[in-house]
């Protein structure tokens, strides 16, 4: 078994869980066959199946039963990534925030998901750091927190298939991130 994979976490609560004992980071997440770092987030497991599945049977009705099942917070799955460098596509959980990306104080994350037309009636899924931090609408903001340095946002359909790019930052002690999204980060 190799560091990378004994270093996974364990589903251990949300991020606003001060009394967390484990954080999620993605820092030090690289392709297992060339150990590159530069890495393209596709979705969760099984998205791209489940989002042709539910619009060919069930169409418009399709995308609202899986706008209802995705709205489950604060929890980890298995993301898809592919490689930029060699083109291997694996899945991985987040990993262990080491001690030195651990902040004292947590830094509050606003979130805003800017109006658009297409796709306003289903809620978006927004990920930090590998761990899903809370479903949002339409023209809506939300807030978290982390307690990890160095993060990186991404945002996944109902279908939990990812939208191009991801957004990164390096959080403060105590300090806040506002981000805008409309199909992309602003």
């Amino acid at each position: 078994m190799s560091n990378q994979q004994e270093n996974h976490l364990e589903n251990s609560g949300s991020p606003q869980n001060t009394k967390q004992a484990n954080y999620p980071s993605t820092r030090d997440l690289v392709c297992p066959k060339c150990n590159g770092s530069n890495l393209n987030i596709l979705g969760t497991k099984g998205a791209k199946g489940t989002a042709v599945g539910m619009g060919m049977a069930l169409g418009a009705i399709g995308n609202l039963v899986a706008d209802s099942i995705s709205k489950d917070d604060f929890t980890f799955q298995p993301v898809n990534y592919k490689c930029a460098s060699c083109g291997k596509k694996f899945e991985a959980l987040p990993l262990k925030a080491k001690p030195d990306e651990i902040l004292d104080q947590p830094c509050t994350v606003t979130f805003t998901r800017l109006s658009c037309f297409a796709g306003m009636a289903v809620s978006q899924n927004v990920w930090l750091n590998g761990m899903k931090a809370g479903s949002i609408g339409n023209g809506k903001t939300i807030t978290f927190q982390t307690f990890v340095k160095h993060n990186t946002v991404f945002v996944t359909d109902q279908y939990g298939v990812a939208f191009k790019g991801h957004y990164t930052f390096e959080a403060q002690n105590g300090g806040t991130e506002e981000i805008n999204f409309k199909k992309k980060f602003k």
